[in-house]
């Protein structure tokens, strides 16, 4: 009976932390503007409030991606199909919504979703328009297969990000309810000691109160400093109220055009 009210207590302890975190008035703004609403007029962030500058000028257009289709799927590297074209590749903890994200981010429902953890059992590659490729890897984490199948995709992915000269960022998709977890820690420690570019997306932002969204991006953009791969600004979505999503589709095709420009330069 100790030992339980021990640990409720320090459960609570950690919970009070993270409600102390007071996010600056620029991660509000920044959620706002991403359409995860405003604020609301209470004591405790009246301070914050006043702070706030509303968003100037017109709202920004809507992003077209270009339309996806599978044109390959590959469970050994032999079966990776040829380095043509820039690379975006998106992975994440089984169940944590990648799916979902890449047929939001292309408004279709080419990718194939699903409530069951490890749906996704190789590299799938979808052609944005012969522009790019969207690279849907398998999940880490907790899965309905055995370990021996779990670490092959995991050796699956490691070939692929330490291989693919085409590869030119990482997706890393997590809980907005949950922040990093032991899984996602060491999956990004090993991106990070592979010198691979890899950026946070916080998905189902839709699901915290915004006060909590607010303290767990603090948290997460915190958390990901230390790693000198890592692209400091993190990407907060929902797949379900399409809030962020404009703003991941400018800045991933900002990423691949800017790559684009990069190798014509080279080949002259």
């Amino acid at each position: 009976m100790l030992f339980t009210r021990c640990r409720c207590m320090h459960t609570l302890s950690n919970r009070a932390k993270f409600n102390q975190i007071q996010p600056p008035r620029q991660v509000f703004e920044k959620l706002e503007k991403l359409g995860f609403g405003s604020l609301r007029k209470t004591k405790r962030y009246a301070g914050v409030i006043r702070q706030l500058q509303k968003p100037e000028g017109p709202p920004e257009p809507e992003i077209k991606f270009p339309l996806l289709s599978f044109f390959a799927g590959a469970k050994t590297p032999a079966s990776f199909p040829p380095e043509d074209l820039p690379e975006l590749a998106v992975v994440g903890r089984s169940n944590v919504g990648k799916s979902s994200l890449i047929n939001e981010l292309a408004s279709t429902t080419v990718v194939r979703v699903s409530d069951k953890p490890g749906l996704t059992q190789q590299l799938n590659f979808y052609s944005a328009r012969r522009e790019f490729c969207m690279v849907d890897m398998p999940g880490y984490g907790f899965a309905l297969v055995d370990e021996s199948e779990r670490r092959a995709w995991r050796q699956l992915m490691e070939d692929y990000i330490t291989t693919r000269k085409t590869l030119k960022r990482v997706y890393m998709v997590i809980d907005a309810r949950h922040g990093l977890k032991v899984a996602d820690l060491d999956f990004l420690q090993m991106l990070d000691s592979k010198r691979v570019k890899f950026q946070i997306v916080m998905t189902k932002c839709d699901i915290p109160v915004l006060p909590e969204l607010a303290r767990r991006a603090v948290v997460v953009q915190n958390g990901i400093q230390k790693y000198r791969n890592a692209i400091k600004d993190v990407l907060l979505v929902s797949s379900k109220t399409g809030a962020g999503i404009n703003q991941m589709r400018k800045e991933m095709l900002f990423l691949v055009r800017q790559s684009q420009r990069n190798s014509t330069n080279k080949s002259i």
